[in-house]
């Protein structure tokens, strides 16, 4: 979450709790209670979004994936390597116009691009598997870059997903932060209006900290003359 909105909430639940340690003040008006009522549903729809965006963050999972690719893309330039040595020592020119790539050529590619040619690299190999063991080509190399290609094209649509997720949820923060503000209001005027206590309306106005707003100072008990 971004500051100013952990600010808003830290200061919603601030709110909040100094209400419900001073119930002897306000739960006997009911248009009170109703909306600090609201404002706890609301504070709580917060929270839960809060929580969705916590879960959504795909920085983790980016890094990750961009990691796998890097390593996955220098295997797949290395195989294109040995094809290319065996294409050039049968005269295979088609071939050898096939795997003719360097590995920064991949990073240049948009990823499905890439994928693509990697995909067309292993297809390759194993078309040549059985003219290759001089080569360094082994099944289990092919199967192993095989099941990463799998798993690197099945990444993406997940990561798309948990991104529109977090999007959704920065959203639902903009407008249940606009709506506890909006309740906030309600209860600064109603509170100012109803209470007739000073020291609980400084409490409140502390937490609150509204300018243009009378300053409300604790007032000391009267000292009793015998």
């Amino acid at each position: 979450m971004d500051l100013k909105a952990k600010t808003f909430w830290e200061m919603e639940k601030e709110s909040i709790s100094y209400l419900h340690k001073n119930e002897n003040w306000w739960t006997k008006w009911a248009v009170l209670a109703t909306t600090i009522n609201k404002l706890e549903a609301s504070e709580n729809e917060l929270d839960a979004s809060f929580k969705v965006q916590d879960a959504s963050n795909p920085g983790g999972q980016v890094a990750s994936k961009n990691k796998l690719i890097d390593a996955f893309y220098h295997r797949t330039y290395r195989l294109g390597r040995k094809l290319l040595l065996f294409a050039k020592v049968t005269g295979n020119q088609a071939l050898i116009n096939d795997v003719s790539f360097n590995e920064s050529s991949l990073h240049k590619l948009n990823e499905k691009e890439a994928l693509i040619k990697c995909h067309s690299v292993l297809q390759l190999a194993n078309k040549y598997l059985d003219n290759t063991a001089d080569y360094g080509i082994t099944a289990d190399e092919l199967k192993t870059l095989a099941s990463d290609l799998s798993t690197l094209e099945t990444m993406q649509p997940s990561i798309g997903m948990i991104t529109n997720d977090r999007k959704s949820a920065a959203r639902s923060v903009k407008v249940l932060i606009k709506e506890g503000s909006f309740i906030l209001d309600m209860l600064d005027d109603g509170l100012e209006g109803i209470i007739e206590d000073d020291n609980f309306l400084e409490g409140w106005f502390a937490i609150r900290k509204i300018k243009g707003r009378p300053v409300y100072h604790k007032v000391n008990p009267p000292t009793l003359v015998n």
